[in-house]
């Protein structure tokens, strides 16, 4: 059968997909289809539900603001063009699924194809984006590469490695959320751009196993090797098939195994090695999946290691053994590496020898994921998906009396939100969430501590979702509470120091967003989760899913999750301020239920501590100053401005009652004892005649500083006082503070 052309002509040098060509969809007015096309009167007639379907749209940065999509292509230039699909609706009706259909493709071959692209997906209505291969000869299709979650307003690289027996196209579907989806009336898109089909070399490191090993090899050190197979001999051990054509009849199949037949014996080893890959990105390492068959009573186990290929010491990342059922398991890590490495891929024959391991459908894509199966991960790596268990995590034993609640395994079924969970997208799969008694108490608090880890000097990255959704998020209504993570660990005396590496507060979404902190420790230590209840009135919901733990120097995500030193909520002490004043009678005390300002309650979470103030009250009409200090806190890491931020609120009759906040620089890290000729004061409040009354105010000020430097806050009256809280440094000029 000829293949069938359609948009631009195959000696088109640029935007030729059958050729292999990239289709970059054009620039400005020359935006174009290449060789893809939108939905056509064809596609509708096959479809069983016609007015649920519509086309992708060719448009451009440019005008992103006016029709939808990014802001930018892939080269970031705003003229350049791609492809993308609104996904919102008016209210009362359906969203429609995008569909955009390569031109007709001829069988692959064994060695398969590669489809290379650029995706982003942005906003609530937007749910997923799939690529389906069709057969031309019917209406068979079948699913080759799918993914839910949001690209944070970046494009992200797509690849897909895939055989067909048959002539065939391939679609691309963007999906907005279902129409009863509450979200389907708010702004979203999920774009495409830089699409082109090429040979199946060109998906470096993916194999589906047709055509041969691709870019894996046998190691010459190991006692015996892999092999390929269509269909085992041994039906009660290996797989019937392949992965992939146990799906469709037209895909065909390989895939790769280890026999422990005769002349195997048990603790026999068989390497199966990657080509060598490049230090992977500190902050968005791939993640490598695959299936794996493991069947028989005398199955040994199967691990993945990483090889420094410079000082080929290997560190195992992924382990598995026994029995594991006659099917197809799927199985998916983290790969991170600061140095170039090789993947692979270890089988060890057990006892007896009775039982096979095979290997199918090996693909890497962009970003961290967590291990699958949890049980194959290793015992102190802190990866968690939750849909096995807690993975080594564990809510404190009650006698420690570290918290008030506790983290529960549950499921979406079980909470009113969110519809599912992050692993799976679906409403049975597990996250783990904030205890929600009916009788909450303000501040009661969980925790949720990793395994034991060993610090080094290699820098570690805790990746996670999280979920902080309430219903009524105005600031009169109920404040829903925090979500942090600590670094824990112990003195010479057995005394717990926390170490804040991550913090969010209150309402942050109406979807699951990606969060990660870098974690730097000497030592064994163990990470904390923790999420303290603000208002006893919430009816929201803090929960996590997805935790994963690799090697890099990650930034913070998100930038308002940055801890710095300076940084309190002042529910949990006072962070490192500390008391200048010498007179114990006036002092900036901490807010408790019997000692605490008249019809003040914290700004945080609405509560009726977890704020700082000062009250002074003097017979002689003699102002008193108070002054509260910071501890060290370093410049940001390319001496740009950053913003002091914090809530502040006056009382009392003297009109003089004054707030000032000054800056000094601690070259030397040593702390400020007392203020001198050498601070400077850089930003000031005085009552007047208009007391707040309870009323919290936002206040800000800029910071200069190349070298270690504190903050001091001094307060003065006679007859009133100020109360503070939420003290907040943020990388940036004030200006962009909102």
């Amino acid at each position: 059968m000829s293949l069938e052309r359609q948009g631009r002509q195959l000696g088109d040098p640029l935007h030729d997909a059958v050729a292999g060509r990239i289709c970059d969809f054009g620039v400005q007015d020359a935006t174009t289809w290449c060789s893809w096309r939108p939905v056509s009167d064809e596609v509708l007639s096959r479809s069983s539900l016609p007015s649920q379907l519509t086309s992708w749209t060719l448009s451009m940065g440019a005008n992103s603001l006016w029709v939808g999509g990014p802001r930018n292509d892939t080269s970031g230039d705003p003229r350049g063009g791609y492809a993308f699909h609104e996904t919102s609706s008016q209210p009362g009706f359906d969203a429609r699924m995008a569909v955009m259909e390569s031109n007709a493709q001829e069988p692959t071959g064994a060695s398969g194809k590669c489809l290379k692209f650029w995706y982003a997906i942005e906003g609530l209505s937007a749910s997923e984006l799939r690529v389906r291969v069709r057969n031309l000869q019917d209406t068979e299709s079948m699913v080759i590469w799918q993914t839910r979650d949001t690209t944070r307003g970046d494009w992200k690289e797509g690849q897909v490695l895939y055989t067909f027996t048959d002539n065939h196209t391939l679609v691309l579907e963007g999906v907005p959320v279902e129409g009863v989806d509450p979200f389907n009336i708010f702004r979203g898109h999920i774009a495409v751009d830089d699409l082109g089909v090429r040979e199946g070399q060109e998906c470096i490191g993916l194999c589906s196993f047709e055509g041969g090993m691709c870019d894996w090899n046998n190691a010459a050190t190991d006692d015996f090797d892999w092999k390929l197979g269509r269909g085992t001999q041994n039906p009660i051990t290996g797989p019937p098939r392949d992965r992939n054509s146990g799906r469709s009849s037209l895909t065909g199949g390989a895939y790769v195994y280890i026999d422990s037949d005769f002349p195997r014996r048990p603790e026999d080893v068989a390497r199966l090695e990657s080509i060598e890959f490049q230090e992977t990105d500190p902050t968005n390492p791939p993640c490598m999946r695959f299936y794996t068959f493991m069947s028989g009573r005398g199955v040994g186990s199967l691990r993945v290691l990483l090889q420094d290929v410079v000082t080929r010491r290997e560190r195992v990342v992924w382990a598995l053994a026994r029995n594991q059922g006659a099917r197809w398991l799927e199985a998916q890590l983290p790969l991170s590496s600061n140095t170039p490495f090789k993947i692979v891929f270890e089988g060890t024959v057990g006892t007896p020898r009775v039982g096979d391991i095979a290997l199918d459908d090996i693909t890497i894509v962009s970003g961290p994921c967590a291990t699958l199966p949890t049980s194959a991960s290793p015992p102190t790596s802190g990866d968690c998906t939750f849909e096995e268990g807690l993975c080594g995590w564990a809510n404190p034993n009650v006698r420690q009396r570290l918290d008030d609640l506790d983290f529960i395994r549950i499921q979406s079924t079980e909470n009113s939100f969110p519809s599912a969970d992050h692993t799976t997208g679906k409403p049975n799969g597990h996250y783990m969430a904030l205890e929600s008694p009916e009788q909450k108490v303000e501040g009661d608090r969980a925790w949720l501590i990793s395994p034991v880890m060993t610090g080094r000097r290699q820098v570690k990255c805790l990746s996670f979702w999280y979920l902080m959704f309430e219903p009524l998020t105005d600031e009169l209504e109920t404040k829903l509470g925090s979500l942090s993570a600590f670094i824990k660990r112990e003195d010479a005396s057995g005394a717990i120091i926390l170490t804040p590496i991550w913090s969010l507060h209150n309402f942050q979404g109406l979807t699951w967003s990606f969060a990660q902190a870098p974690l730097r420790a000497d030592g064994d230590f163990e990470v904390v989760l923790e999420s303290v209840w603000g208002s006893a009135k919430s009816k929201g919901t803090l929960a996590v899913d997805d935790i994963t733990i690799f090697d890099g120097n990650c930034p913070t995500v998100p930038d308002a999750a940055v801890v710095r030193a300076g940084d309190c909520t002042f529910t949990r002490g006072s962070c490192g301020w500390q008391n200048l004043t010498s007179d114990s009678n006036f002092y900036w005390n901490n807010a408790s239920p019997s000692r605490r300002p008249v019809s003040m309650t914290d700004h945080t979470y609405g509560a009726q501590v977890g704020y700082i103030y000062f009250d002074v009250f003097n017979l002689n009409s003699r102002s008193q100053k108070l002054q509260l200090i910071s501890p060290a806190i370093d410049p940001s890491a390319d001496r740009e401005p950053l913003c002091f931020t914090f809530w502040f609120s006056g009382f009392g009759s003297d009109g003089n009652t004054s707030l000032a906040v000054y800056q000094k620089q601690t070259d030397d890290g040593a702390r400020i004892n007392s203020i001198g000729s050498d601070i400077v004061q850089i930003w000031s409040h005085n009552i007047g005649l208009d007391a707040l009354s309870g009323r919290w105010q936002f206040g800000q000020v800029p910071l200069l500083a190349s070298t270690r430097f504190q903050l001091v806050v001094e307060g003065a009256s006679f007859n009133g006082g100020y109360t503070l809280d939420d003290f907040k440094i943020y990388n940036g000029l004030c200006a962009n503070i909102r």
